[in-house]
């Protein structure tokens, strides 16, 4: 079980009168040309900003959303550095002359856990997509092709609407 509660049992197994909601569908619009990355980021973080906004999630980010996704990608310019100096030396000398884990490790240890706790937030991982209730549709069918598709979910095989009966 997680932070949030447990998941969600599959359809099949699911029992009573309610049924699952919905999940968002999002129509998918030409790209737009992103906005610039924050300065001073790495060629790396600058690779990802940009693969970031081709991306299909991104269409789903407005102008509110741009402080928390520049500092997300900070954080992972961040972490690299971090990682880098690690890298080269997992354990240091202390001030008694110890052997101690290198500092930088924690750094990057609290960093990679506020990038989750971010990614999450923007639905950069599958499973926060669906938490989020974003499905993102598939770049040949239309708005319209989905709601008719759900909307013969509603109607029985015999062809009669089961709230007809109801009227």
């Amino acid at each position: 079980m997680g932070r949030r509660g447990p998941l969600p049992k599959p359809p099949a197994r699911q029992a009573g009168h309610r049924k699952p909601k919905p999940a968002a569908v999002l129509e998918l619009v030409p790209a737009q040309p992103y906005p610039l990355p924050p300065v001073k980021l790495s060629a790396a973080a600058t690779a990802a900003w940009k693969a970031y906004w081709r991306s299909d999630v991104a269409r789903v980010a407005s102008e509110v959303d741009l402080p928390v996704i520049g500092r997300l990608f900070v954080m992972y310019d961040q972490y690299e550095q971090a990682i880098e100096v690690v890298n080269k030396a997992l354990v240091v000398k202390g001030s008694t002359g110890q052997i101690r884990v290198n500092p930088i490790a924690d750094y990057a240890y609290k960093l990679a856990g506020q990038i989750l706790r971010l990614e999450e937030e923007l639905g950069l991982t599958p499973l926060s997509r669906q938490r989020l209730g974003i499905a993102v549709a598939e770049k040949y069918r239309s708005l319209d092709d989905l709601n008719r598709s759900l909307s013969t979910h509603d109607v029985e095989d015999n062809g009669e609407d089961p709230r007809l009966a109801l009227a």
